[in-house]
């Protein structure tokens, strides 16, 4: 965007020098309307970026707010403001100020409005309203997920994971280091997506010390949930009854289904560690260990699955050549 704008005002200069002498203007001149113009666009540009929050409509509130507060002080002091540049003055000053606080302190025009809306869509709109933490970010499987398009409502990131997710990055230790910017290029990715919306909110909370404990106030806060790889931070999450979507356990939920009787096609790429044993995988990562598989290395051999266990690091899949 920045490149346009600098093509443009170039155009805009070279426009008004080159015709100056139609224009009835000198070099002096072209420069002033120049510059002019490229400000003038600079601000429209801005106006009609921040339309869609409240800060301008806070804005004009508070320079008006402050306009009748400044009224009723030169009104009060009338002996004091016998000047009428120098009242003039006063109003302009008191008015940008108004301006100024009104923009930056746009959230309570948002919130009044946020607490006037009706009940029920308020709440629909909480409920969507979804907390990402650090490690899901450094995870990075959400990006895939949020492709799907089966998540809804707007992702959130707060400003505080944010901050642990840039001092990770900034980390001396190599592992650490490169997690935080992996973290990073994640956020990049969901930011660059159309499926959902995302948004990072400055928002913080100076007297609680914990990031994971902060994520939990502010999910309560919002009445949202809270997307997470964090088993502890689960945990915590659910003895407060706060909604968590568990990334590994949206994992595990997919994995394919299989039950004994089962036929599949397995590439068998290894031998096991029992005799004449061959060892395929699944699509999503399961193991399949095939009696007498070892002769078959390098063929993809049609298996009937014969048991099933489920073990800490995983399901592994049994199964022998019809």
């Amino acid at each position: 965007m920045w490149g346009f704008r600098i093509l443009y005002s170039v155009f805009i200069f070279t426009v008004f020098f080159a015709f100056k002498d139609e224009l009835g203007i000198d070099q002096h001149y072209a420069i002033t309307y120049s510059l002019g113009i490229i400000l003038a666009a600079y601000l429209v540009e801005i106006v009609f970026r921040e339309l869609k929050s409240y800060k301008i409509l806070s804005a004009i509130g508070g320079a008006v707010f402050f306009l009748i507060m400044g009224y009723i002080i030169t009104a009060t002091l009338s002996t004091f403001f016998t000047n009428a540049a120098f009242t003039l003055s006063f109003y302009f000053v008191i008015s940008y100020l108004g301006s100024f606080i009104g923009y930056n302190n746009y959230h309570v025009i948002e919130n009044f409005f946020d607490r006037h809306d009706p009940k029920d869509l308020k709440n629909k709109y909480m409920e969507l309203i979804k907390l990402i933490d650090t490690s899901t970010l450094i995870d990075g499987r959400i990006v895939d997920i949020v492709k799907t398009g089966f998540l809804e409502g707007v992702l959130v990131i707060p400003k505080f994971v944010l901050s642990e997710l840039q001092n990770i990055s900034d980390s001396h230790e190599h592992l650490r280091r490169q997690k935080g910017k992996r973290g990073l290029d994640v956020l990049k990715k969901l930011q660059s997506q159309k499926n959902i919306d995302v948004e990072i909110r400055d928002v913080d909370f100076k007297d609680i010390d914990a990031v994971d404990e902060k994520l939990v106030y502010l999910a309560k806060k919002v009445k949202g949930s809270i997307i997470t790889t964090d088993y502890n931070l689960l945990k915590v999450a659910e003895i407060q009854d706060i909604k968590v979507l568990n990334v590994n356990s949206l994992t595990m939920a997919l994995k394919q289904t299989v039950l004994p009787g089962d036929e599949l096609n397995i590439a068998i790429i290894r031998e096991g560690k029992e005799k004449e044993q061959g060892i395929g995988y699944l699509d999503d990562g399961s193991m399949v260990v095939v009696e007498y598989g070892k002769r078959n290395i390098g063929k993809t051999m049609k298996v009937e699955v014969t048991s099933l266990l489920q073990t800490e690091s995983g399901r592994i899949v049994f199964g022998k050549f019809q």
